[in-house]
């Protein structure tokens, strides 16, 4: 009878799952109502935010208000300012026109003068003429014949046409006499109400400055207010922010101590558990044994049960075939001896196949573990043997040995994953059936890793026979290559695993071979000791090309054999067979490969007989060899291309694109084999027969190569690669002495040396270590006190400016002071004028009630009233100045209360953690431009209180800008080109004319009165909001 098991372990299992449940829900439950807690705080502060909502309302609408009243001060303010600038305008423009004026009548006088006196000269010239022809005449006769000659009568014509100039002139002269006398008098009148004007322009520059001075003190007062909201938004911001953070930290500690707690007590139960586990473990051992005792003892019971059944099922059997053997015939029982004699005979052979098997078994186990003891016993004695090696051979022969092994050894590793993937997807003999796009790729790895592992194999075997100084050149490499032999470990552990990526594995294999092709034609060029492991390179790659051929145009087939079977294709056969026209032929070709697969595997054979025999064929083969897997290269490159142009029309088919048409598929095949290996059809020809005249082409060059490569003529043998000769057979090097044998001569050479010298080189040695020693305990000295002479030095430096800058904040703090006080005292004092003139007011209002009850009875003085009331409206405006003035006082000293306020906090060290404020909005970019194309730009965002202050803060410093700058037209180089033309026409270029002076300044003023309206505009859109 069996033992029930015991079910107390499983309870207690379970009541430990119960009880983590039951933490996982308390977990859960705390943080519900930590997240209650956090929902309920946030309410509150919903509430008080709620409740708040109307006093910052009200008090947004009061700086609203405020905001108003200082724009409406300040509009009051440019309009005077712009008044007095129209005025001075002008003024200046007057000015300016009345010296052009002057200027050009200056140029009309000296051209009337210089055309006088050339009159006058042509005048005397006549003068002396006429006298010359007077005292020259010496008779009537002659005074006839003058009078009547050409001459004559020409001269008397000039003489009445200077006549008529003169009369002219003179008329010209008088006029131009008179005009300047004019033009000179009303001169002297401008320049007697120019001294006017100029005073005018003083007391307007007076009257512009103090203006200037208010207008300044009210924007400075407007951004003081402006800066302390900004201070007070930003302090607020601060405040809120630091509370969030407080209380995400207070939360965040929170559930650190909570998740504490749980882990203490996860650690506790873990203990717990851990404990209660071994004790079941032990128990369970204990059980376990039990039943395997239970379990033989029930064994032996099943075995003599079973002994027993059979016996009497032999009985049985033996009764019955007693039973039969009476009812049946002697030719019955002799068939019935006959079938059990075979099936024995079966049983037996069956028998010995399974001895045989497991003889073997156990001979391969045996055999690898004396492989494994051999090599364990090796790698001891290496591990023996390398400490008593010459430092030579480890500094100069290690990297070259290792480098020789490296490509031995990662020659077999490519071989054995080669062999691995060829035996896990069945090739060659999976070829003959159907094809995927996957059995395709793993021959194309197959044929690059086989490259790779040939590339290996040659620079192995010239590593074996070269010389000494290209055997350590080449060792050199060795730290460059040895990381490439991890990727090819870690597809080793992938296909041990059975996760083996082919896509990844071609691309480190090309990379790889890029590498190793490098390498190739670096170091290993100028070499012919590889013969026999570049003509196994040539028989590989033919026989992988044989393969990839194969494998495409099976893929190709097997691909046109499933869409063929798909029911919602469209097929299009344009009368044709397809069975006729594409898979026989593609079939025939299959075939034909495989006659050629057949030679490709005896050279391969051969070819590896040879290899491992240290032997190679004859130069003369090399060529032919080449050539056949040249045409075996063409004959992938149209099986490739074949499958690769097949596969979009079977998707355009497959996908309703268009139909499956058997003439297109006939016309891809065409198309690719006329450019790859039936580049020349013979008339009459069809291409499936030029395919396969190519096919025969290979067959027949391998068949044609094969019984050379079998001959023992065409074969050279190497001798030993280990004796001290060298071998050169047909101009070729086959063999030679290996370059380690040549170094160990070398090494013992180079060990033979005096024992005296090398104890002394030891003492030297010794000596300068403790020179070195003692050399860097005094550097590390000098380190360290240069470390602390300039830490000292930093603080000192730094001790300085902390005084520097308490010296300059004391300095600052003094002066803010006395700012204060001063405008204390002036605020006092304008207090104060208020006060008197609100009494005058006062009065003047009293008088002027007083005045209006006596109107009806004294009506003559009406002048009089008229006065008094033009004088108390005068003086109501300079109260409303006054209080303005007040009002801008006010605001300066707040403004420099919060300036004071303001470098106090910026003095402040700043937070550990950034404030998430918003940005500062950008300027309205309307108001800067001089054109109106800014209309045609895109809508601009609402303005804000914030974007409202920066921009009018930067629309002060403009005007101030303005009204700072020259406003006085620029004469002096105009009068200079004057001086030194000495009265003439001068020329000047265009910017510098006092009109373009007057112009740009204009201009200047239109621009900042534009950004003021459209400032005043978004103020005012504010205020509607």
């Amino acid at each position: 009878m069996l033992a029930e098991p015991v079910q107390e372990p499983v309870d207690d299992q379970e009541l430990q799952e119960l009880r983590a449940k039951i933490r996982v829900l308390e977990a859960k439950r705390a943080d519900d109502s930590r997240h209650v807690q956090q929902l309920e705080t946030r309410l509150s502060e919903a509430e008080s935010f709620v409740a708040l909502r109307p006093k910052l309302q009200a008090k947004l609408m009061s700086q609203q208000t405020e905001l108003a009243a200082a724009k409406r001060e300040l509009a009051d303010a440019q309009q005077l300012a712009q008044l007095s600038e129209t005025r001075l305008l002008d003024a200046q423009e007057q000015l300016e026109m009345a010296m052009l004026d002057k200027e050009v009548a200056e140029e009309r006088s000296e051209l009337a003068e210089t055309e006088l006196e050339e009159l006058k000269e042509k005048y005397a010239v006549l003068e002396v003429e006429i006298k010359v022809l007077r005292e020259g005449g010496g008779g009537e006769g002659d005074l006839d014949s003058i009078k009547n000659s050409l001459a004559y009568i020409q001269l008397e014509k000039q003489n009445e046409r200077l006549k008529e100039a003169l009369i002219k002139l003179r008329d010209m002269t008088q006029e131009t006499e008179q005009d300047q006398r004019r033009r000179i008098a009303e001169m002297e009148k401008d320049i007697t109400g120019l001294d006017d004007l100029q005073s005018q322009f003083e007391s307007t520059l007076v009257k512009l400055s103090n203006a200037e001075v208010q207008i300044e003190d009210l924007k400075l007062q407007l951004d003081d207010a402006l800066g302390a909201e900004e201070m007070l938004v930003q302090l607020t911001e601060r405040n809120l922010v630091l509370g969030e953070k407080i209380e995400e930290m207070r939360i965040t500690i929170e559930d650190l101590e909570a998740l504490k707690e749980l882990s203490d007590e996860l650690e506790e139960n873990h203990v717990e558990t851990e404990k209660q586990l071994n004790e079941d473990l032990n128990q369970k051992d204990a059980q376990i044994y039990q039943h395997v005792q239970r379990i033989e003892a029930l064994e032996d019971t099943c075995q003599d049960f079973e002994g027993t059944i059979t016996k009497f099922r032999d009985l049985v059997l033996q009764l019955q075939h007693e039973l039969d053997d009476l009812r049946t015939q002697t030719q019955t029982a002799q068939t019935e001896s006959a079938t059990a004699a075979s099936q024995t005979a079966a049983m037996m052979s069956l028998n010995l196949k399974l001895q045989s098997s497991a003889l073997k078994n156990q001979a391969k186990n045996i055999d690898l573990e004396i492989r494994g003891l051999e090599s364990r016993e090796a790698r001891e004695l290496l591990g023996i043997v390398q400490p008593y090696l010459p430092d030579l051979y480890v500094e100069s022969d290690t990297d070259a040995t290792n480098c020789y092994m490296f490509f031995q050894r990662l020659a077999h590793k490519a071989d054995l994953i080669n062999n691995v993937v060829a035996q896990a997807h069945g090739l060659p003999d999976s070829l003959n059936g159907s094809v995927s796009e996957t059995l395709v790729g793993v021959c194309e790895m197959r044929a690059r890793i086989s490259g790779l592992s040939t590339l290996c194999k040659r620079f192995a075997a010239i590593l074996r026979r070269c010389d000494v100084e290209s055997f350590l050149n080449i060792g050199r490499i060795f730290p460059e290559i040895a990381p490439m032999e991890k990727r090819i470990d870690m597809h080793l552990n992938l296909l041990r695993k059975d996760e083996f990526r082919e896509m990844e594995c071609v691309s480190d294999i090309i990379k790889i071979q890029a590498q190793f092709d490098h390498l190739a034609e670096t170091y290993f060029n100028g070499f012919d000791h590889d013969l026999g492991e570049r003509e196994l390179g040539y028989v590989l790659s033919f026989d992988h090309d044989l393969d990839m051929f194969a494998a495409s145009i099976g893929l190709a087939k097997t691909s046109v054999e499933s869409i063929l079977k798909e029911e919602e294709v469209v097929f299009d056969m344009g009368g044709y067979d397809i069975n006729t026209e594409l898979f026989s032929p593609l079939q025939m070709l299959l075939d034909n490969s495989k006659s050629a697969k057949t030679v490709s595997k005896k050279l391969t054979k051969r070819m590896d007989d040879l290899t491992e025999d240290s032997s190679a064929l004859k130069t003369h083969l090399v060529p032919e060899m080449k050539s056949l897997s040249d045409l075996a290269a063409e004959l992938v490159n149209f099986g490739i291309s074949l499958a690769q142009q097949i596969m979009p029309h079977l998707s355009d088919a497959r996908s309703g694109k268009s139909s499956f048409q058997l003439t297109t598929l006939i016309a891809i095949v065409k198309q690719t084999a006329s450019a790859t290996v039936a580049k020349t059809i013979k008339p009459g020809e069809t291409v499936w027969d030029a395919i396969g005249v190519s096919i025969a082409t290979v067959v027949q060059e391998g068949s044609k190569l094969l019984p050379s490569a079998l001959e023992a003529e065409n074969v050279q043998k190497s001798q030993q690669y280990f004796d001290h000769s060298l071998v050169v057979t047909n101009n070729f090097l086959v063999s030679g002495k290996a370059p380690w044998i040549t170094r160990v001569a070398e090494i013992k050479a180079s060990l033979a040396v005096n024992i005296e010298a090398e104890r002394k080189v030891s003492q030297l040695n010794e000596e300068m270590q403790g020179l070195v020693r003692t050399l860097k305990t005094k550097d590390q000295s000098i380190q360290e006190n240069t470390v602390k002479i300039e830490l000292m030095e930093r603080r000192l430096e730094a001790a300085k400016k902390q005084a520097d800058t308490i010296a300059n904040h004391e300095y600052e703090i003094a002066k803010a002071k006395r700012q204060e006080r001063a405008y204390e005292e002036a605020i006092e004092q304008l207090q104060a004028d208020l006060d008197i003139l609100e009494q005058d007011n006062a009065k003047l209002k009293t008088l002027a009630a007083g005045q209006e009850r006596q109107g009806t009875q004294q009506p003559e003085p009406e002048t009089v009233l008229i006065e008094g009331n033009l004088e108390t409206s005068h003086l109501l405006e300079q109260i409303d100045a006054l209080r303005g003035t007040v009002r801008f006082l006010r605001t300066e000293n707040s403004y420099l209360k919060g300036q004071d306020l303001l470098r106090e906090i910026q003095s402040l060290p700043p937070l550990l953690v950034p404030l998430n404020r918003m940005p500062t909005p950008p300027l309205d970019p309307s108001g800067l431009s001089d054109t109106d194309d800014s209309d045609m730009d895109t809508p601009s965002p609402p303005p804000t209180l914030r974007s409202l202050s920066t921009e009018t803060k930067q629309l002060y410093r403009d005007v101030i800008r303005f009204s700072s700058s020259p406003r006085v037209v620029d004469l002096s180089t105009l009068n200079l080109k004057r001086a030194e033309a000495k009265g003439g026409k001068v020329w000047l270029p265009k910017k510098q004319t006092p009109a373009h002076q007057v112009w740009e300044r204009k201009m200047e003023a239109e621009r900042l009165n534009r950004r003021v309206k459209g400032l005043l505009d978004r103020a005012n859109l504010i205020n509607n909001l």
